[in-house]
């Protein structure tokens, strides 16, 4: 059940139409989600670093093929988050056309 819900008085004259009908609400910080964008981020920050690091030999190891799975899944972590941290970071700063809402929210 929603609260802290207001409700306006329905129009008595002819106008089919109330301001308050109009009126968005502003929209919740959906901070589960930004969570999950932030270790989405971090993680394939990470991956891809020590894929990097494995690829380029700066690192002495006899499993560096093993770069290649790493490299792989940390493109698949860091693009989502990388791409959802940026929305919250603009909405969070208040640039045109970001809002909270254009993040899925996952409550």
């Amino acid at each position: 059940m929603r609260k802290n819900i207001r409700y306006s008085k329905v129009a008595t004259n002819d106008e089919a139409y109330t301001p308050e009908q109009w009126v968005k609400p502003p929209p919740k910080v959906p901070w589960h989600s930004i969570g999950l964008a932030i270790l989405l981020f971090l993680l394939g920050s990470g991956m891809l670093a020590i894929a990097i690091v494995l690829r380029t030999g700066t690192v002495e190891s006899e499993f560096w093929e093993h770069c290649y799975p790493l490299f792989f899944l940390g493109v698949l972590l860091f693009i989502p988050g990388f791409y959802h941290v940026r929305i919250a970071y603009y909405a969070y700063k208040g640039y045109k056309g970001y809002s909270y809402s254009d993040i899925p929210s996952y409550d």
